[in-house]
């Protein structure tokens, strides 16, 4: 089961290593960080990195993604095209695509124009 879980700069880094810290130990999990590109992203704290092992294009058929949270990129992250385009394209194939906090909003800007499902909280 391949999992993406989305790195994007500015996200919390709780929401993405918390999850990831669970999803690692299924059985069969293939855990990608997938970004624009492979290679760093800055995280909300401005200190701390994580690192993007996989690029959206190297990641088509994800089973699962996962989008975390943010403070202060929430807004600017929901206009991301690339990420908003690969995200509507996914999910159509996703058996989940899940956020954390903040990053259903992500999710929902997609939705907007897709007819993607809107997250729901509950």
């Amino acid at each position: 089961m391949q999992i993406a879980i989305v790195l994007y700069p500015g996200m919390t880094a709780l929401d993405a290593v918390g999850p990831y810290e669970v999803l690692r130990l299924l059985p069969d999990a293939e855990v990608r960080f997938v970004g624009a590109e492979p290679g760093p992203v800055v995280t909300d704290s401005g200190v701390l990195f994580l690192g993007a092992t996989h690029s959206y294009a190297e990641t088509p058929d994800p089973d699962v993604v996962l989008v975390p949270g943010s403070g202060p990129r929430t807004a600017t992250t929901m206009a991301d095209r690339q990420l908003t385009d690969w995200l509507r394209r996914v999910h159509e194939t996703t058996r989940w695509t899940t956020s954390v906090c903040t990053g259903s909003m992500i999710l929902a800007a997609p939705a907007s124009s897709t007819g993607c499902p809107r997250p729901r909280t509950g």
